[in-house]
C-alpha cells in the first residue's frame, strides 16, 4: 500500500516538484531562523560587555540595525580601581558592515600647560594644536562636558571635568539623522558611570545636560560674526567706537577651566586726533590653582593700586587697568580689565563701566573693586 502511494506520488504531474520546493523553503526558514537567533544572542553579548556593561541596552538596540551583526572592535574601561588612562577614561565602539557604528568615548579635560598667567601666555597656549582625541567632541553627533568636583586620579594637575561623546553613523559613513535625543541617554549613562567609579562627586549628569557637537573652532568658539566666546561681553559703543570691518583686527579670546581671556582692539567712531583711531580693551579673569601663580605675577601691579588720578597730558596713549575680586558661577575669581586709549579722559570714565560690563557677562556676585592703576 505504501508503494502504491509512493508510485502515485512520484507519477503526478506536480506533486514532487511542489513537495521539493516546501522542503526547501522549510531548510531555508529553518537555516534564517538559527542564523538570526544566533545573530540575536551575539549582539545581546556584545551589549552586554560593551563600555563596562552600563549603556541602556533598549535604547542601544533602537538605535543599531537589528538584521547586522554588531562587532564590539574597541573597549577600554580605565575608570575602575586598577589604574586611569591619561587618555581616555571610557572607549567603546559598536561596529557593523564597511562604516556604520556607534562610537562612545570619555576624556579628560586637560587645560594646556601655560608658561605664564599674563593674557598673551594664556592666550598662546589657547591656540596650541591639540590632538585629535580631544578635539572629537566637537564633531560628534552629541556630547556633554561634567564637572568632577573631587578631581580624578593619576593627574600631575588637578583635572575637575571630563567630556562624554557619542556618534552614530550609517553603513555608507553619514551620520543618522534624529538619533541624537536616544543618543543623550547613551552618553548620560556612560557620564555618570564615569561619575560614579572616578569618586567625582557633584550632581547628576541629565539628558537634557546633553547637547550636540559645536563643529571644528580654531581659538574658541565664535559666532558668525567671528567674535570668540570670551569677548562677547564687549560692545564697541563702550568706548565710542564702530562694528568691527572685513579689514579690522580681530578679538581674540580663550575660555578655560581656570582662566577666560579676552584681546581686541576697537576702531573708534569719531577719532579726536590722528592718534585716537583705535582703543584696546583686554580681559582676564583666573581662578582656582590660577590665584596665587596671577598674585605673583602681577605683584607690583596689584601693590600700586589707588585711586588712580588721572595722568598728565602729552602721551601718545594711555593705559589704565581696573582690579576687582568676585565670585563667579560659585568660583573664587581675580579679574582685571585694561582699557588702552589715545584720550586719558575715556579710558578714566569708561574703565568703571567696562569691567562691571565684563563681569556681569560671567554672572559674578560679591564683586569688590581692588582699585586702578596706569601704566
Amino acid at each position: 500500500m505504501a508503494a502504491a502511494a509512493w508510485e502515485r506520488f512520484v507519477g503526478h504531474r506536480w506533486l514532487p516538484k511542489a513537495a521539493v520546493v516546501v522542503l526547501a523553503a522549510v531548510l531555508v526558514a529553518a537555516f534564517l531562523l538559527v542564523r538570526s537567533e544566533r545573530r540575536d544572542a551575539h549582539n545581546a553579548g556584545v551589549l552586554e560587555t560593551a563600555c563596562g556593561g552600563v549603556l541602556p541596552r533598549e535604547t542601544v538596540r533602537g538605535l543599531l540595525p537589528g538584521d547586522e551583526t554588531w562587532e564590539l572592535r574597541s573597549d577600554l574601561d580605565l575608570t575602575g580601581p586598577s589604574g586611569r588612562g591619561p587618555r581616555t577614561l571610557v572607549r567603546c565602539s559598536l561596529d557593523w558592515g564597511e562604516y556604520g557604528g556607534l562610537e562612545l568615548a570619555a576624556v579628560p579635560v586637560l587645560d594646556v600647560p601655560l608658561r605664564g598667567v599674563r593674557p598673551g601666555d594664556i592666550l598662546s597656549a589657547g591656540t596650541a594644536k591639540e590632538p585629535d582625541w580631544v578635539t572629537a567632541y566637537r564633531t560628534a553627533t552629541t556630547q556633554v562636558t561634567v564637572g568632577c568636583p573631587a578631581g580624578l586620579l593619576g593627574y600631575p594637575r588637578p583635572v575637575t571635568r571630563f567630556r562624554v561623546h557619542a556618534s552614530l553613523n550609517h553603513d555608507d559613513g553619514s551620520e543618522v539623522a534624529g538619533a541624537a535625543k536616544e543618543l543623550a541617554t547613551v552618553v548620560t549613562a556612560v557620564a555618570d558611570h564615569v561619575r560614579d567609579r572616578g569618586g567625582c562627586g557633584g550632581p547628576a549628569v541629565k539628558p537634557s545636560d546633553v547637547r550636540p557637537g559645536p563643529g571644528r573652532v580654531t581659538e574658541d568658539s565664535e559666532d558668525s560674526d567671528g567674535v570668540p566666546r570670551a569677548c562677547r561681553w564687549f560692545r564697541p559703543g563702550m568706548l565710542d567706537g564702530r562694528a568691527w570691518g572685513r579689514d579690522d583686527q580681530e578679538p581674540r579670546g580663550v575660555t578655560g577651566g581656570n582662566a577666560d581671556v579676552c584681546s581686541l582692539r576697537v576702531p573708534r567712531a569719531k577719532p579726536t586726533s590722528r592718534l585716537d583711531h583705535f582703543a584696546g580693551v583686554s580681559s582676564v579673569s583666573w581662578r582656582g590653582p590660577l590665584l596665587p601663580e596671577a598674585r605673583t605675577a602681577y605683584g607690583a601691579e596689584l601693590a600700586a593700586l589707588s585711586p588712580a588720578p588721572e595722568p598728565k597730558s602729552g602721551e601718545k596713549s594711555y593705559v589704565l587697568a581696573v582690579w576687582a575680586e568676585s565670585s563667579c558661577s560659585g568660583a573664587r575669581t581675580l579679574s582685571r580689565v585694561r582699557v588702552e586709549t589715545a584720550v586719558s579722559a575715556l579710558a578714566a570714565d569708561r574703565a568703571d563701566r567696562v569691567l562691571d560690563a565684563y563681569l556681569a557677562s560671567s554672572d559674578c556676585r560679591a564683586v569688590k573693586v581692588l582699585g586702578k592703576v596706569w601704566k
